[in-house]
Parts: structure tokens; C-alpha cells; sequence
């Protein structure tokens, strides 16, 4: 992302987001299906220790949350960025936002599971990939 569009975009911590700009967000990427049930996405940023969220204009543009207790786990998921914006190196200040916050509250085992096709965007991050490991979907 060139300095001109790092200055349009604004990221922040913040949980209290507009529903109708995070179900655009979640529709955009095939997550959620029409009709949104508000409650449901009220509940799953409630329910979520931290959000990493971008904003262009005041409007929200990408996010991504986590799960955590807050004091030496936590898994980071959803992050999602409309496409108008993808290709900028939103989405990576998005998340590597979120696990700076996480370990600074001292987290020290920060997860993520990229899904399928995705491994190249990470591996532009400063996550590590976890050969040792098998995720595991119940």
C-alpha cells in the first residue's frame, strides 16, 4: 500500500462496529446468506475478546477477530477485507495488528488456520506455519 492510500485508511481496535457494514463484509465473502440475522453478528463480536477492524471514510472495510482469555491463548479468525480493497496490504495490517495486541497482553500462543488457497497471503505475515501440527475440526 503506497503512503496516499495508507493515510485513507484508519485501523483500530474496536468491537462496536456497524452490524450492517460487518454483514456487507461477511455477504461480500460467502460467510453469511441473506436475511442477516443481526443477533448472530452481534453475538460473534460480543463473544469476541479483541477485533482488528479497518475504516475508510469512518466506513468499515476489513476486520478480523479473536478468541482469547486474555492472559496466554488465543486464536484470530474471519479476517476479511471487501474486495475493492484487497491487493493493499489492508488485511496483513489488519491482522498483524490483532497479534501485536494479543501478545502484548501477553499472549504467547497466537493461532490462526488460513483456509485452503491462502498461503500465500500468510506467508507474507509474521505468522510461522506449524508443520509439527495437525489442526483439528470437530
Amino acid at each position: 500500500m503506497n503512503a496516499a492510500e495508507k493515510g485513507e485508511i484508519e485501523f483500530r481496535m474496536e468491537r462496536d462496529l456497524n452490524l450492517d457494514e460487518v454483514a456487507a463484509l461477511y455477504l461480500e465473502a460467502g460467510w453469511i446468506a441473506e436475511p442477516v440475522d443481526m443477533d448472530v453478528l452481534r453475538a460473534m463480536l460480543e463473544g469476541s475478546y479483541a477485533v482488528s477492524a479497518a475504516f475508510r471514510n469512518g466506513r468499515l472495510v476489513g476486520m478480523m477477530r479473536a478468541f482469547s482469555d486474555g492472559v496466554s491463548d488465543a486464536y484470530m479468525l474471519d479476517l476479511v477485507v471487501l474486495k475493492a480493497f484487497r491487493g493493499r496490504g489492508i488485511g496483513r495490517e489488519i491482522l498483524e495488528r490483532l497479534a501485536a495486541f494479543l501478545k502484548n497482553k501477553g499472549c504467547d500462543w497466537v493461532l490462526c488456520v488460513g483456509a485452503p488457497g491462502t498461503e500465500t497471503f500468510y506467508a507474507k505475515t509474521s505468522g510461522k506455519k506449524m508443520d509439527s501440527f495437525t489442526p483439528m475440526r470437530f
